[in-house]
């Protein structure tokens, strides 16, 4: 009588057509191609599976170093980006260790094994089945709560009136990535004047308005590839990459323009400070565009004002 080894060889020489039947099965019901990254994720798990077949080691045992898990956390990436969800996991695997008994039903003569050994393949068969269900599911759990934690963080990161990313988002991801990402950064922060008194005297909805107005001015003229945050109560600070001081000043002086132009003129101010002239690092480099900033605030109507 044969063992089980055969059923493995069989398996792994039917890879490429075991996939393609997974493939299709999936595809029709999800109604949508999968990506290519994902199928090869799976292939990977049908291989690991002949092995696991021809090992004396229980599937508790059968760990290959992490290997294992390692793949079927990629699985699960991959099921993530393409919008599954648990039920759809579930069913994936599910359709896999479908598809891998029909096609040893078919191409495998099961009456010339013995009954222990049928048995053996199909309690293994079991067994793989629900281990890569269950650690499937465990580690798709895990990517959504770390992506629903990430987006939650990045939603309270965000101001609420502007829409702009806060300071601390500013400071711990926008502006160091990009110095990291860029030999010359220009960093300029915007400053409404009298935005404090006519809080003060009452006019919440008259700053509020500048302070849009502030932003949707910042949003017209500079680059599209430019980072945006709000600062504070009235500042708006634009990080340009790439940009020189000369650069950052004509920027800043049409944004101002284009404030003070109407009946109802927004003067406001600017500092520009520029990596590395002005700072090695981003905490340098905001200290320096705001200490340009007072400067400009000092001087009054609509000062620009490159750090020294």
């Amino acid at each position: 009588m044969r063992d089980v080894s055969v059923i493995a060889e069989e398996i792994k020489t039917g890879v490429p057509e075991i996939l393609e039947r997974w493939r299709a099965d999936r595809e029709k019901a999800a109604g949508e191609e999968f990506p290519s990254r994902l199928v090869e994720e799976v292939r990977r798990v049908l291989v690991i599976f002949t092995e696991f077949l021809r090992s004396p080691e229980p599937i508790e045992g059968f760990t290959r170093e992490g290997a294992t898990r390692a793949v079927v956390g990629e699985i699960s990436a991959r099921q993530y980006e393409s919008g599954r969800d648990a039920v759809g996991v579930i069913e994936d695997y599910a359709a896999l260790r479908r598809c891998v008994w029909r096609f040893v039903e078919e191409r495998v003569n099961l009456s010339s094994f013995d009954g222990g050994e049928v048995s053996r393949f199909f309690i293994k068969l079991m067994q793989a089945s629900d281990w890569i269900t269950e650690s499937g599911l465990r580690a798709f759990d895990e990517i959504s709560h770390q992506h629903m934690e990430s987006a939650l963080g990045q939603a309270a990161a965000m101001d609420i009136l502007t829409g702009l990313p806060g300071r601390d988002l500013f400071d711990r991801r926008l502006l160091p990535l990009a110095i990291k990402e860029h030999e010359q950064v220009a960093l300029v922060i915007f400053d409404l004047a009298h935005f404090s008194e006519t809080v003060a005297s009452g006019g919440i909805t008259q700053a509020r308005q500048a302070l849009l107005r502030l932003a949707g001015t910042v949003e017209e003229v500079v680059p599209e590839e430019a980072g945006r945050a709000r600062f504070g109560d009235d500042e708006i600070c634009i990080i340009l990459p790439g940009a020189s001081a000369e650069e950052a000043y004509r920027i800043s002086e049409d944004v101002l323009t284009r404030l003070t132009e109407g009946p109802e003129g927004l003067p406001a101010d600017a500092g520009v400070a520029v990596y590395p002239e002005h700072g090695d690092d981003a905490g340098d480099l905001v200290t320096a565009a705001f200490r340009a900033l007072g400067t400009a605030k000092r001087v009054g109507g609509s000062g620009i004002i490159v750090a020294r």
